[in-house]
């Protein structure tokens, strides 16, 4: 249904009086534009038509003033302008004064900064007013004047803490004290901080409390109205995320059953975006007139359409669940019609009076002449925002004044005989009571000190009023019968005509208790990867099946100890073996959980047996076979999702929040590595092979998803594994193995070994049998797994001492929250977790956020994990010896600002604690805690904190918070660790997404990132196939160049190469035959490796390209590498090590024994290969020379693993070097992989969810 085509006769007639109306309003509203107001429309028909402008003017606000300094300030006004050129929307004067400030603005900057500073806050005033009383009282006093009720928002820093809470609930109770502040609009996350749905119950018990304090306080300050009664101040309860909503309308409701609020007029907002909604309304309006009947007063609901769109879409990509809002505009607007229609039903707005929030004239004229239809002679109110198309709002208050003398259908019949005149002026002699008004303003006011948090809330106005499908877009130059007035008519009726087929199913509608997992789910079957969602805790039904969680695994003193026997290959032991028992670490006096049997050494050996003899022959099954099998372990895994949160919290202490996303990484993990190593093949020509035995030795602190990704990763290379989980994970261990073994994975193919430190681990790692290791854990450990094996294929994830970076360009609130879960989720037990936060000495010294940040901290619930408000649970041992030092002592220049404190009744339960002002070198700067215990360190500038946390011997994760595109820029470049978080929380990494893994002793061994493309490869033997992968180069290179001239030369009849070999005298025909043979296959594999750089190493690589989020996967040159010589190496063997290392851009070197003559030492000293290798240095010297010198390289390659002298594996092993051995490839998507180092990068580049450039 369209009005450009069809009259206004054809339509219905409650349409036909609305487009009339409608029309009226826009022409009147026209007519009391003010020249200030023709002033502001031009100002954004000019940001309009430069959609770029907007961005701009979104980083000046947002980025140029987040320092105190000045001079920093300037800074960045200045780079963002000199970058991104002087917007068009200013004025010509101001564009002048601008270009002045390019020149001048840095010998002034304190007269610049103050100057920019006092015109932004001035522009802002229209949509954001000052909360310093004098300005405010007079704009409170004019709009009382005018007939306009005000409805005060407080704007302010994020509330992080319960202190901060508390301060805003009492900055509420003074404005209902104040007599000219009749209404005010609070959040639930406003008057209690953290709130998280899981803790549902007990958030609900303290915002009930909290909104009763402020309820009681409306009832003690009433206002009175124009009946002579005197009635309560007015609370709205505002609603913004979905996840608020469920928690928001329950404390309403709970809140006003309270008998002393039976006589109390309260109100509640519901967003139209949202399919729940009319769900919820329809609940709204049962539950009032419940109340009415038993002697309440009705309540309120406000109806808009919603405007947390864009953090809406951003949630639902990053955590990957279905979007909660409607997909389109014109359903949204469909339900907003439907919901205005139920709500303006007599019998409802009887009990739930109805505030329409809208701009929209069509839906302004559609409510007028709803209510005139429907005879509503009170209980509505239309409500607009301040400072947003004032013209609307007083042409819609000259309607109301009309009413009272003419009824609607007055106007719209009479309109062609009286029209109103357009250029008649506002009429003022009636002026309603203010208690009485029709028209109420949404207000915000913040303090000058508060006004940098106030952005947020400046850019979704702004995202609005840009918005193509937003009637606020197009009323700044709109006209009746214009275009633009037409496709808004159209808009309006195309979503009154859909308002009653639009869903109403919540869109959210996951339930964890009767999931039904298709045999199309997967990798096998989809042929895509897609990562696993997270339990939506927000949804009731996973809140239930929390409980029934707990219920089933929640140890009490009569809790029965559940046995796990010891299986080697398919057979039971039953003969006695020791035992190892767990207790829940949040109930230390409870009953034992589990009893598990321990191996001993002569188990240990035969367990290795049985997996080097692989009896059930998984070895010989294809890839195929294999991804099949453990499509059906991730199912499995799916299904003991409850089982493995339960006894993750019950034998670790880990919370239901903690453990869920694990088991998303594990199932993630199980259906990615078959999968990669399927695109491998299909990319290339490669035969992968199993090594053989595979040994699994995870952590305790992840215990589902390291293990299980460990396991999978072995096994889909076709590898038998041994399993050895952690001594504190025994538990967990077994029921990942069952998900295995369940799926069809044979028992001598995956054994569980539970043996604790001692003489059967120690024979265990240290087996000859076993080819390849996995490990996560200690660096320590991880050094001595090397010095035992140096020949075993070793991948060791070990520890960190992970900081988080903070410069006075960052946005201070969001750091807290970052900072709050990055360094105390799991109670600071992650490997990830951030240990340092450095602070640049300006962010160091400012009060007010080290306040905010202890006071975030200080509010965190800690206790048991079944008491699901607690946030932190136990640790899951008692502090070891370096965490007790890090608790314990004091260095120079170090106090606490948050001291340590532990539960009387449980020695594992530590609340967090904040050690202020910690020096560089000192114990907690250099030594890693796992625990609650975060260190704050002091920087003179980015770059000395760089050098603060380079100056660790780790490399693993690591934080910036700052929204300087240079400063990340640099930051970035310089930092030295394998994944890198800017302005995020820096743990959670996720499979592909964040392939995780360290650098420096963070990552002994390859370093190739656990979830990246190239981990499963890793533990298979790989041979060469047909021709190596090739294809065209973007661009020419030294290398390709050289590849082709001998390319050209082996094809003359008279080569230089040949002709060079014959007349350097000894070299046979068939040998100078087979140095062709080797220099071709030379050539192929540089164009391999060339191609393969270019295409999947050289740039950054998104695989998901998510909104408002990067998550890039980069290679960086492996540093120094040697390439050692050997005599059996052959010419292609020698070439293509250094070619390669070249093309990666190492710093390369060749080392030499002293008496090597071959053909390669031969090639490399006449002119093809000086001209090949360049400046690259030549060490003649001996394995022991060598050895001596490895702390100066940061890889070694060799040729083939025989040819590694111990010494050089002894060495190598005592300082965590890897020694790259692998017999070359001329393949080069994985020859390259040997000089390259994995780097992931993770940027949350939205702000409050616009996309800035992404958006243009």
């Amino acid at each position: 249904m369209s009005s450009s085509t069809h009259k206004k006769t054809e339509l219905p007639e409650i349409l036909r009086k609305t487009m009339v109306l409608a029309e009226n309003l826009q022409n009147r509203a026209n007519a009391l534009r003010t020249k200030e107001e023709l002033a502001q429309q031009q100002m954004m028909r000019h940001l309009l038509n430069h959609p770029s402008d907007k961005t701009v003017l979104m980083h000046l606000v947002d980025q140029s003033f987040r320092s105190e300094n000045p001079h920093r300030v300037i800074d960045q006004f200045r780079y963002l302008l000199e970058h991104h050129g002087i917007p068009h929307f200013f004025p010509q004067t101001e564009q002048w004064l601008l270009k002045i400030f390019l020149k001048l603005g840095n010998m002034f900057p304190q007269i610049s900064h103050s100057q920019i500073w006092r015109k932004i806050r001035e522009d802002a005033r229209r949509t954001i007013l000052p909360e310093e009383e004098a300005f405010l009282q007079a704009h409170l006093k004019k709009r009382q004047a005018e007939g306009v009720q005000v409805n005060l928002n407080h704007l302010g820093e994020a509330v992080l803490g319960d202190g901060e809470a508390k301060n805003r609930l009492k900055h509420y109770g003074g404005s209902l004290r104040n007599p000219d502040i009749h209404t005010i609009s609070i959040k639930i996350s406003n008057i209690v901080a953290q709130l998280h749905p899981l803790g549902f119950d007990s958030e609900l018990s303290l915002i009930c409390e909290r909104l009763s304090e402020l309820y009681r306080t409306a009832l003690d300050n009433p206002v009175l109205h124009s009946d002579g009664k005197r009635r309560a101040k007015f609370v709205n309860l505002d609603m913004e995320a979905y996840h608020d909503l469920d928690l928001t309308m329950s404390a309403f409701m709970r809140t006003l059953d309270q008998p002393e609020f039976k006589d109390l007029e309260a109100g509640i907002v519901l967003q139209a975006y949202l399919p729940d909604s009319f769900l919820r309304q329809q609940e709204l309006v049962e539950w009032a007139k419940k109340r009415i009947k038993k002697g309440g007063s009705p309540v309120k609901m406000r109806l808009v359409k919603g405007a947390n769109l864009a953090m809406e879409a951003l949630e639902a990509e990053i955590q990957s669940w279905p979007l909660v809002v409607y997909d389109s505009k014109i359903e949204t607007d469909a339900n907003f019609k439907r919901m205005l229609e139920f709500g303006l039903r007599p019998e409802n707005i009887a009990a739930v009076h109805f505030g329409l929030a809208s701009h929209n004239l069509f839906d302004l004229a559609y409510t007028l002449v709803l209510a005139e239809e429907n005879d509503i002679s009170k209980g509505l109110v239309f409500e607009m925002l301040e400072g947003m198309a004032d013209h609307m709002r007083r042409a819609l208050q000259e309607k109301f004044q009309i009413r009272h003398e003419l009824e609607i259908t007055d106007i719209v019949e009479n309109k062609a005989e009286n029209p109103i005149p357009e250029n008649q002026p506002p009429t003022t002699n009636h002026q309603p009571s203010v208690q009485n008004s029709k028209l109420l303003l949404y207000t915000p006011v913040t303090s000058k000190s508060h006004f940098i948090s106030a952005i947020a809330y400046l850019i979704r106005r702004l995202d609005e009023n840009t918005n193509p499908d937003n009637f606020l877009r197009h009323s700044f130059d709109i006209s009746v019968g214009s275009d633009e007035w037409l496709f808004l008519e159209k808009q309006f009726l195309d979503a009154w005509q859909m308002k009653e087929a639009v869903s109403c199913e919540p869109r959210r509608q996951q339930n964890r208790a009767k999931e039904i997992f298709s045999e199309n789910l997967g990798t096998l079957a989809e042929s895509i990867f897609r990562n696993e969602p997270d339990t939506d805790w927000v949804l009731p039904e996973n809140r239930k099946w929390a409980e029934e969680i707990r219920n089933k695994w929640q140890p009490t003193e009569k809790t029965k100890t559940k046995n796990i026997p010891l299986f080697i290959g398919n057979t039971e032991i039953k003969t006695k073996r020791k035992q190892k028992e767990f207790i829940d670490p949040s109930q230390p006096k409870t009953s034992k959980v589990f009893s598990v049997a321990l191996a001993t050494k002569m188990d240990v050996n035969k367990a290795v047996k049985i997996a080097k003899d692989d009896p059930a022959q998984w070895r010989e099954t294809t890839l195929a076979e294999r991804h099949k099998i453990l499509g059906k372990a991730a199912q499995n895994l799916r299904k003991k999702r409850g089982d493995l949160i339960g006894i993750s919290a019950a034998v670790c202490g880990k919370t239901f929040y903690e453990t869920d996303p694990e088991i998303s990484e594990a199932i993630d993990f199980v259906e990615y590595y078959p999968y990669s190593l399927s695109l491998l093949k299909n990319q290339t020509s490669l035969k992968l092979f199993p090594l053989g035995v595979v040994l699994v030795i995870p952590p305790w602190n992840f215990p589902v998803a390291i293990p299980t990704g460990g396991v999978a990763a072995g096994l889909a290379s076709g590898n038998t594994v041994l399993f050895k989980p952690s001594p504190l994970a025994f538990p967990l261990g077994a029921e990942i193995a069952q998900c295995f073994w369940d799926a069809g994975i044979p028992h001598e193919a995956l054994q569980l070994v539970t043996c604790e430190d001692g003489e059967p681990i120690q024979t265990l790692s240290g087996h000859p049998d076993v080819n390849a290791i996995i490990f996560t854990g200690g660096t320590k450990t991880a050094l001595s797994l090397l010095e035992k094996r140096p020949d075993a294929e070793l991948s060791a994830e070990t520890g960190g001492k992970n900081a988080t970076i903070v410069t006075a360009m960052a946005d201070r609130d969001q750091t807290v929250e970052h900072v709050l879960h990055s360094a105390f989720s799991h109670s600071g037990q992650k490997c990830s977790a951030t240990s340092l936060l450095v602070l640049e000495k300006e962010v160091f010294e400012d009060v007010t956020f080290r306040k905010q940040l202890l006071d975030a901290i200080q509010t965190l619930k800690v206790g048991s994990v079944w008491d699901f408000a607690n946030k932190m649970g136990p640790l899951i041992r008692e502090p070891l010896e370096d965490l007790q030092t890090g608790l314990k002592t004091l260095d120079v220049g170090e106090s606490w600002a948050l001291p340590p404190k532990c539960d009387k009744n449980n020695p594992k339960l530590w609340h967090p604690s904040v050690k202020w002002g910690v020096r560089r070198g000192s114990f907690s700067h250099q030594t890693e805690f796992f625990g609650p215990l975060l260190s704050v360190m002091k920087a003179d500038s980015l770059e000395d904190a760089i050098e603060i946390v380079n100056g660790t011997d780790y490399g693993l994760t690591s934080g910036l918070e700052s929204l300087d595109p240079r400063e990340q820029k640099i930051w970035s470049e310089k930092i030295k660790a394998g994944n890198l978080y800017i302005n995020r929380v820096t743990t959670g990494a996720i499979v592909l997404r964040q392939p995780f893994g360290g650098m420096g002793l963070s990552a002994i061994g390859a370093g190739i990132k656990a979830g990246s493309p190239n981990y499963a490869v890793q533990f298979c033997r790989i041979e060469e196939g047909n021709k190596p992968t090739q294809g065209l180069l973007r661009e020419e290179s030294p290398l390709h160049l050289l590849a082709r001239n001998w390319q050209t030369d082996l094809m003359s009849n008279t080569s230089r190469i040949t002709n060079y070999y014959t007349n350097s005298g000894g070299s046979t025909k068939k040998e100078i035959a087979e140095i062709r043979h080797e220099l071709q296959k030379t050539i192929q594999a540089i164009y391999s490796c060339l191609y393969q750089y270019e295409r999947e190493f050289s740039g950054e690589q998104d695989f998901f390209r998510l909104r408002g989020q990067d998550n890039l996967l980069r290679y960086l040159p492996i540093g120094k590498v040697t390439v050692r010589l050997h005599p059996d190496d052959g010419l292609f063997d020698s070439l293509i090590r250094i070619a390669a290392a070249l093309i990666a851009k190492c710093e390369v070197e060749v080392s030499l024994p002293s008496d090597l003559k071959n053909s390669a030492s031969e090639f490399l000293a006449g002119p093809e290969g000086k001209r090949l290798c360049g400046s690259v240095n030549f060490c003649t010297e001996s394995d022991k020379e060598l050895s001596g010198r490895l702390t100066e390289i940061d890889r070694v390659r060799y040729a083939h693993p025989d040819r590694v002298p111990r010494k050089i594996h002894q060495a190598a092993a005592r300082l965590g070097r890897h020694i790259s051995r692998h017999v070359p490839l001329t393949e080069g998507r994985i020859e390259m992989l040997r000089y390259l180092r994995e780097q992931s990068l993770s940027v949350d580049y939205h702000r409050y969810g616009n996309l800035g450039e992404r958006e243009v």
